[in-house]
């Protein structure tokens, strides 16, 4: 009788953030694969509590969503085995640093605009949205959800992203442009004339 045949094991691949006394990790954005092992490493010199916030309407990376990591040691958990993304604060007993990210599979991480009139509200205001590669797990991305799709969005100095760009709250995802830098960019969602004058803000995280 012949014998069974080796078949070969699933390795996992472990995802290492390493938070340091400024409360800032390393990397501060990152694309996973469902079922990687993210651990986080507190070397920041006190006890920190991971806050990751909701994506909706998207799944949450992690549903306990907060996570105690002492000072000088590590935690973690298992990617889910779907596709999501959020946004995390670091809090460290007195403040919450961040946001930073992290987005599973093809994520992506959403805003929701909404309008009154010619008011805009933009949930969240501020986004973190990782780098991401053009080889796999791949790109970070961002859907824009709005009352229509219609919607239009402006970026500041046309410094959009996105490939392809985010012209409106289409619902769509959108991957980061593969060219995209580290950085903050500004846009404005809505009819003209903004009654938002601060707008909206997308942090692409990187290393």
């Amino acid at each position: 009788m012949a014998a069974a045949p080796n078949l070969p094991m699933s390795e996992t691949v472990i995802r290492n953030i390493t938070i340091d006394d400024t409360f800032t990790p390393t990397p501060q954005g990152i694309v996973v694969n469902q079922g990687d092992t993210i651990n986080f490493t507190n070397n920041s010199g006190v006890d920190i509590v991971i806050e990751f916030q909701t994506n909706s309407p998207g799944q949450p990376v992690y549903p306990p969503m907060n996570l105690e990591i002492d000072d000088g040691d590590s935690n973690g958990f298992t990617a889910p085995n779907y596709d999501c993304a959020a946004n995390y604060y670091i809090y460290n007993g007195t403040n919450l640093v961040g946001p930073f990210v992290i987005q599973v599979g093809a994520g992506p991480m959403y805003v929701v605009v909404t309008q009154s009139g010619t008011t805009v509200t933009y949930a969240p205001q501020t986004v973190a949205v990782p780098l991401g590669s053009i080889l796999p797990p791949g790109l970070g991305k961002l859907e824009m959800q709005g009352p229509s799709t219609s919607l239009p969005v402006a970026w500041k100095n046309n410094s959009d992203p996105f490939n392809p760009p985010i012209q409106a709250t289409d619902g769509v995802s959108h991957p980061v442009n593969s060219s995209a830098t580290d950085g903050g960019y500004t846009y404005f969602a809505g009819p003209s004339p903004i009654e938002n004058p601060t707008g909206g803000r997308v942090i692409v995280q990187g290393s």
